[in-house]
Formats: C-alpha cells, sequence, structure tokens
C-alpha cells in the first residue's frame, strides 16, 4: 500500500509545484522581474521541487542494475543540505501555500483580475508566510522529545509492585540520529529503572552501516527481564535482500543480549503474576496474516496481563485485538513526522493509514499506546511532531 501513497505524492507535488512555479513565475513578471530572472526562477523552482527525487530514482535504478547489496545512498552532508533539506522544504511550502492560491485565483478568475502588482503580492504572500513559518518551527522543535508517563491498572487482587516498562520505537539511527543522541536518550531510559523494556522496532534506517551501533544503543539499559523487540520495516533495509537485512539486524541484537521476537510469545513471572507478550511482525516489508494474529492471540490468553507490540498497528489489527488483550504497544508512524499547516490546523498525514496516530486509546477493556518514536524515516527532520518515548506503569 505504501507504493500507493508514495505515488499520489509524487503526482501532487509534481501538478502542484508545476502550477505553482507557474503563479510564482507570473506574479514576479508582474513585479518587474525581467525575462532572464524569469527564466532562471522556472528553473530554480524546478530544481527544488523536482532536482532530488529524479537523483534518487536514477542512484536506486543505477544500484539494482549493477547489482549492488545495497541501495546507493543520498546521506552526506553536501547531499543533505544541497538536495534533501532544499527538496522536502519546497514541497512543504507548496502544499501548504497551494489551497491558499487556487482560492486566490479563482476569486481573480470569477472578478476578472489580471495579474497586476496586488494580486502578485496576493499570490507571493502565503508562499513567503509559509517559507518562513515551516523552517522556523522545525528549528524551534529540532530535538524535541516527548517523556509520557502512563499508569495501566490491571485486573487481580492488589499485592505485587508495579510493573514499569519502558516502551521505545523507531531510533532509525544513521548520521541524523547518531549513537551520541540515542546512547542519551537510553541513559535517561535506564534512569527510570524499568523492569522490562520493550520495542516497536527500526532500530536503523537505511543501510548496513549502523547495525552495530543501533545493537549497542538497544543494550544500553539494564532490566530485570530484558529487552525484547519486533522487526520494523526498516529492520528489513540495510540490504536489498530483505531476508539478509533482518537477519544482520536480529544477529547484531543478539550479541548484546536483546532479542527481536518473529510473531511468538515472552512470558515473564512478575512478583507471582504471569505477564505474556505476544510480538508481532506486522509492517509494510513483512505482514502476519490474519491466522497468525489469531495463534499470537490464542497463545497470550490465561495470562494475569497480556500485551501484544507490533510495529505498525492498522484498525483491523486493533479491531481483532480489542477485548483479547489488556495493553496494545505499537509504533510505526511518528506521530506523522511531517504534518503539513491546512488553514489552522496542522494535519497528520500518518491518518491516511491508521487512526492509531500518536499517544494513548482505549478500545473496550484494551489500552492502546502509540509512541512517536525518536528518529527520523526519509525526511531528516520532523515538523508539527514532536518524538516520545513511554513509560508504562502496570498497577494491580
Amino acid at each position: 500500500m505504501w507504493f500507493v501513497w508514495l505515488a499520489l505524492g509524487l503526482t501532487l507535488v509534481t501538478v502542484g509545484g508545476l502550477y505553482t512555479r507557474r503563479r510564482v513565475v507570473a506574479a514576479a513578471a508582474a513585479l518587474g522581474l525581467a525575462p532572464r530572472g524569469q527564466v532562471a526562477l522556472r528553473w530554480g523552482v524546478a530544481w527544488l521541487l523536482f532536482g532530488y527525487p529524479a537523483i534518487m530514482f536514477a542512484t536506486v535504478a543505477g544500484s539494482l542494475a549493477l547489482g549492488r547489496d545495497r541501495m546507493g545512498g543520498l546521506d552526506g552532508p553536501l547531499a543533505t543540505w544541497a538536495l534533501v533539506y532544499p527538496f522536502f522544504l519546497a514541497v512543504l511550502i507548496v502544499v501548504q501555500a497551494l489551497p491558499y492560491l487556487l482560492i486566490i485565483d479563482a476569486v481573480a478568475w470569477a472578478r476578472r483580475i489580471p495579474m497586476g502588482r496586488g494580486r502578485a503580492l496576493a499570490v507571493l504572500a502565503p508562499i513567503v508566510v509559509m517559507a518562513i513559518y515551516t523552517p522556523a518551527r522545525i528549528i524551534w522543535e529540532r530535538g524535541e522529545l516527548r517523556w509520557r508517563h502512563h499508569v495501566i491498572h490491571v485486573a487481580g487482587p492488589p499485592g505485587p509492585p508495579p510493573l514499569r516498562i519502558a516502551f521505545v520505537a523507531d531510533f532509525q539511527q544513521d548520521r541524523h540520529t547518531d549513537a551520541a543522541r540515542a546512547a542519551a536518550v537510553m541513559a535517561r531510559v535506564a534512569a527510570a529503572r524499568p523492569d522490562l523494556v520493550l520495542s516497536g522496532g527500526d532500530w536503523i534506517n537505511m543501510g548496513p552501516d549502523h547495525i552495530a551501533a543501533a545493537a549497542r544503543t538497544a543494550a544500553l539499559v539494564p532490566s530485570r527481564y530484558g529487552t525484547f523487540s519486533v522487526r520494523g520495516d526498516h529492520d528489513h533495509f540495510a540490504y536489498v535482500d530483505r531476508g539478509r537485512s533482518i537477519d544482520a539486524v536480529t544477529a547484531a541484537l543478539a550479541a548484546g543480549g536483546v532479542e527481536m521476537v518473529h510473531n511468538a510469545v515472552r512470558r515473564f513471572d512478575h512478583h507471582g503474576r504471569t505477564v505474556a507478550v505476544g510480538f508481532l511482525t506486522y509492517s509494510y516489508p513483512a505482514r502476519a496474516s490474519d491466522a497468525e494474529l489469531d495463534r499470537l492471540l490464542a497463545e497470550l490468553q490465561g495470562a494475569d496481563v497480556r500485551i501484544l507490540v507490533t510495529h505498525q498497528l492498522v484498525a483491523a489489527v486493533a479491531d481483532r485485538a480489542r477485548g483479547r488483550v489488556d495493553l496494545v504497544l505499537a509504533a510505526h508512524t511518528h506521530g506523522g513526522q511531517v504534518n503539513p499547516l491546512v488553514g489552522l490546523w496542522h494535519v497528520p498525514l500518518a491518518r491516511l493509514e491508521t487512526p492509531y496516530i500518536d499517544g494513548r486509546y482505549q478500545r473496550g477493556a484494551t489500552t492502546i499506546i502509540v509512541t512517536a518514536g525518536v528518529g527520523y524515516s526519509i525526511v531528516p527532520f520532523r515538523y508539527a511532531s514532536p518524538g516520545s518515548v513511554e513509560l508504562i506503569d502496570l498497577v494491580w
């Protein structure tokens, strides 16, 4: 399904970008920009909007044609500042300004207003506003991480002390979320003294270069019952061969004492209470079937506390788990990560694939917690979507 959204997104960027470029150049001409300057502006906007994806597609195609074991990347400092940041900022500015441009053109068409100085300034105004607001907010929120504490009361007679779970996900280690930042986050997690550390996966972003560092990050928190993780989608992206990728990440984590569990249940005895945790492999590259999910849920029954951990949580999985587990932990969405401003509100794009975007939800007796994660996916920044780490106390 992800490629459908990618195709739709590229279509929107292409059509909206060409329309916006035409409006901007016409407005600049109305304000007196010379023909040579108009040509430069036209090519400059085209480069901002289409240069990075064109080079990226060519790089991926070249990697596949040459039979390389990994995809070529554009994550070096020069490419990041010259291509990646300008492209995503330009796309955000266009997407956010586009509704205003359409309204301005509709009014001008209805009232037969030519492209004079007033209309030109009206066209440029939303673009200038978004060009100031968007990077300013990104810079202001850079590195922001919410530490959320959840208290969940579980059925059963009182007696045992609370079980503290640290739930982390989506570190996606690369040069943007490096080992130093990841270690600082995990140091704070360790200071919370969790009994059990669970992860929603995505320890790496792309390529194998950060697998070892990510494994060291995963092993940084000591806990009574250990650290366990599901498989994230990006954990499949170290190599072109996805099986090789997941094997490499699993082996590196295991070397540090962290278990990446695939469609299986682990049980823990907490002061005489049985806590069963099911680890569901559910992401774009690998999705458990309904039968596999039902088997996993059946294995959880009979425990005093039943927990389901998954990377990606869609409505169908949540509906199937409702009432059959006490707690669902999920990741993947990054809280939207890049939430464009539509009118006066930032809209999380993750709503296109799931109603469970960020935070805590209650579905009958089942509590759902979705973490916004720590790192970045594809876009090397967050916009109106700070990350999060979840600390959960299960109380009898």
